[in-house]
């Protein structure tokens, strides 16, 4: 079996990591995977999706030019270009991952025939858009993948796609076994302060000015506590400064910044976690990395967060109301031994769950099953 799979942005975003491990794990188990992709535009000191790919040695392909930005010239390039890859490689299945080579894909085999199968992945945290144009690139769509049922439950309505051609997949985790440091000392806080963490970009629809407003509430029951935040944005100083300063809440609030090296050490030293929404993916690998480092969380209802925390198992469940996540910040951090049991069964969850391993076995098995039931 040969699998094509194609990814348009060359930033490290949310779908990078899943769609760089899942072709990892399906060579694993044999299958012959090449992974297309956008080559860095310009000298960037920080990760990208060609670093990563390179670090990791993963089969690659960078003929196409993928400007997920839309360039005519770009596309009509790829259209054809795609298409002859494909051919000249005797692809079986090309693997998408974003709307840009998605619709380019679909563009690029409307007029072959025998053309390989076409598998979209809904990365989107909302889900694909219904409406027409799309509903017509679905129509000549083999298989749509999704970590959330929510969203493929919300796929198979709204395009009347048959639910046999749909997988929901668990979302893969890399379990960190390795050293972490003490970070308390560069933020100078002491053993006796409790830390709740967040990550993620710092951008107005992510939930910050409910996590503000309710840490300010908890602020006022409880003082050795400190709200350490993990993230950039250009969008700071809307999203969380102005807000801050509203609240009077600068001195128990923490930006850490972007980290990457000492990126798990950060997360040792969460007694909790907090998630409002997830990144435009929708995936909150942030979340599952947490959880999978032992950390009780609680996040809102909506997306695909509540099918990632069991209310009351791992965490908690709640509306995206600062009243009742104030409740229970303070009832998990006034509980040590709940935070304890959370933690132990998150990461427990974790192990089982989220294994890349699992995820890749349950891919091949679709990508055959759909081969198989192929006209």
């Amino acid at each position: 079996m040969r699998v094509l799979h194609l990814f348009s942005d060359w930033k490290w975003t949310g779908p990078a990591e899943p769609t760089l491990s899942l072709c990892e794990h399906l060579t694993d188990l044999g299958i012959d995977v090449t992974l297309a992709y956008r080559k860095t535009p310009e000298e960037f000191k920080e990760r990208t999706v060609e670093k990563e790919i390179k670090k990791r040695n993963i089969k690659s392909y960078d003929g196409f030019r993928l400007n997920r930005y839309f360039s005519p010239k770009d596309w009509i390039y790829d259209l054809r270009a795609i298409n002859e890859y494909a051919k000249r490689n005797n692809v079986d299945i090309v693997h998408t991952h974003l709307s840009h080579d998605y619709l380019t894909t679909v563009f690029s085999f409307l007029l072959r025939k025998n053309r390989p199968l076409i598998v979209r992945s809904d990365h989107k945290r909302d889900g694909m858009p219904v409406n027409t144009f799309m509903s017509w690139a679905i129509s000549h769509t083999d298989g749509i993948v999704s970590y959330s049922k929510k969203i493929i439950e919300q796929d198979i309505k709204g395009f009347s796609f048959p639910v046999e051609r749909t997988c929901v997949v668990p979302p893969g985790v890399s379990i960190h076994s390795g050293q972490v440091k003490d970070m308390r000392g560069e933020f100078n806080l002491n053993e006796r302060e409790l830390v709740i963490g967040v990550i993620g970009r710092l951008k107005p629809d992510r939930g910050y000015d409910v996590i503000l407003k309710a840490f300010s509430q908890v602020r006022e029951k409880i003082k050795h506590v400190k709200l350490v935040i993990v993230g950039r944005s250009s969008q700071i100083e809307k999203s969380i400064n102005e807000p801050l300063a509203a609240l009077g809440l600068k001195d128990d609030v923490i930006l850490a910044g972007y980290r990457v090296d000492d990126y798990f050490s950060m997360i040792a030293m969460f007694d909790l976690f907090i998630m409002m929404r997830a990144g435009s993916d929708g995936s909150a690998r942030a979340l599952r990395e947490v959880m999978a480092m032992g950390k009780p969380a609680i996040v809102s209802d909506m997306g695909m967060l509540p099918e990632l925390v069991e209310d009351g198992g791992t965490g908690f469940v709640v509306r995206p109301e600062e009243h009742m996540l104030a409740e229970k910040i303070m009832a998990l951090l006034s509980d040590e031994g709940m935070r304890k049991t959370f933690g132990i069964k998150a990461r427990e969850l974790a192990i089982e769950k989220w294994s890349y391993n699992k995820q890749a076995k349950m891919m091949a098995e679709f990508y055959q099953k759909l081969l198989i039931s192929r006209p």
